[in-house]
C-alpha cells in the first residue's frame, strides 16, 4: 500500500540515522521516569530553532499542546477561533474543554483566500479565548501574511497559537515575532519532517511567562524516555533531513503541476508537503479506486465550503509517479 494520505515524511531511516536510532534503543532507561523538565531535548530544540531552551516546551506530539493550549487559555465563557476548514483538532479540543468554537471560512475563488478582515473582526469582539492558526494551513496548503500577523497580535486581547507544523517545506515562520507579543505561542513538531510520527514528539515556544503558565499544567512525564532520546538524535541529522525536505518541495511542484493542468482537475496552490484537489468525477469513487489500486489519499465528503475533496501528500518520486499513472488512468475511464 502506497499511504498519500496523512502528510508524512515517506523516506525510510537512512542507514546513517537507522544505526544511531539501534544503538540509543538499548541504551534507554526503560526502568526509570523521564527527567520532567526533558531538558536534553529541550536544548536539542534549541539548537535546531535558535530559540532558548526556557521558552521551549516539548509535548506528547503537537495534539498534546493544542490540548494543554486551551485548558489555560480555553474553557467556559472562552472562544476559540479559527478559519475554516483547518486541521481538525483545534475544535475537537475546543470541544472536549467546552470553549466556544466560532470557525471563520475562507473565500474560495481560483484559490483559497485567507479571512484577515473576517478574523480582525471576531477577534476583537472578545477577551478571553484563543486563536489557532495553521501556518501554511492544512489542508488547504495557503499562508497568511507574517504583517497581517503582526497586525492582529497588537490588536488582540486572545493568545494566537501559530500552528508551524509544515514549517521546514514552507520556509517561513513566526518565531521572530516572539519576544515582542506576550499574546503568541509557535508550535511545530518532528511528527511531519523528522518522520517522527510514531513516536510523538512536538514542541512550541512562546515567552517565559506563557512558558511558565503552560509547565504548571503540563503532565510531568508527557514524553518517553525513548522518544526524548530518539528525537534528540535526529535533530542530530539535521544536514540528511534537509535534503529529503529539498526533494519533497521539488516533488510538490512537480505534482501541483502535474494536477492543474489535467483538465478534470482542480487542484490548489500548496506550501506544505500536500495538495488539496477537486475533479469533475465523483472524489469518493476517485478515492475508492486508488485504494483498488493499493494507493490511499485523503478524502472528505463535505469539506466546508468546498464540499467533496482529496488531497495528495507528497511520496517519495517512484511513489509520486504511480499516483499520476493510476489517477490519469481513472479519469480516462482506463
Amino acid at each position: 500500500m502506497i499511504k498519500l494520505s496523512s502528510n508524512e515524511n515517506p523516506y525510510p531511516l537512512t542507514d546513517e540515522v537507522a544505526k544511531e536510532v539501534n544503538r540509543l534503543a538499548v541504551e534507554v532507561a526503560y526502568n526509570r521516569y523521564p527527567d520532567k523538565t526533558y531538558i536534553e531535548l529541550r536544548k536539542a530544540l534549541a539548537g535546531y530553532t535558535g530559540f532558548p531552551a526556557d521558552q521551549i516546551i516539548a509535548g506528547n506530539g503537537s495534539d498534546e499542546l493544542i490540548l494543554l493550549s486551551l485548558l489555560e487559555y480555553g474553557g467556559r465563557d472562552s472562544v476559540m477561533i479559527s478559519p475554516a476548514p483547518t486541521f481538525g483538532m483545534y475544535s475537537h479540543y475546543a470541544s472536549v474543554t467546552e470553549t466556544e468554537i466560532m470557525e471563520v471560512p475562507y473565500k474560495l475563488e481560483a484559490e483559497f483566500l485567507f479571512p484577515e478582515d473576517k478574523i480582525m473582526e471576531l477577534a476583537s469582539k472578545y477577551d478571553d479565548g484563543i486563536i489557532f492558526l495553521c501556518y501554511p494551513n492544512n489542508p488547504t496548503g495557503e499562508r497568511f501574511s507574517l504583517s497581517w500577523l503582526a497586525k492582529l497580535l497588537a490588536e488582540t486581547e486572545l493568545m494566537v497559537v501559530v500552528d508551524e507544523a509544515y514549517y521546514e517545506f514552507s520556509g517561513k515562520t513566526a518565531i521572530d515575532l516572539i519576544n515582542n507579543n506576550q499574546n503568541l505561542i509557535v508550535l511545530r513538531t518532528l511528527s511531519k519532517a523528522f518522520g517522527l510520527a510514531g513516536l510523538r514528539v512536538g514542541y512550541l515556544m512562546a515567552n517565559k511567562p506563557v512558558i511558565d503558565g503552560l509547565n504548571e499544567i503540563r503532565s510531568p512525564y508527557n514524553i518517553s524516555n525513548y522518544s526524548a532520546k530518539i528525537a534528540v538524535a535526529l535533530l542530530g541529522f539535521e544536514d540528511e533531513y534537509r535534503k529529503q525536505w529539498i526533494e519533497m518541495r521539488s516533488e510538490r511542484i512537480k505534482l501541483e503541476e502535474f494536477l492543474k493542468k489535467h483538465d478534470s482537475i482542480n487542484a490548489f496552490h500548496s506550501e506544505g508537503n500536500f495538495i488539496l484537489f477537486k475533479t469533475d468525477n465523483d472524489e469518493e469513487e476517485i478515492k475508492d479506486k486508488l485504494l483498488e489500486r493499493n494507493i490511499m489519499i485523503r478524502y472528505w465528503d463535505n469539506l466546508d465550503t468546498l464540499g467533496k475533496a482529496l488531497r495528495v501528500s507528497v511520496g517519495m518520486p517512484e511513489e509520486n509517479e504511480l499516483f499520476k499513472e493510476e489517477i490519469t488512468s481513472i479519469l480516462e475511464g482506463v
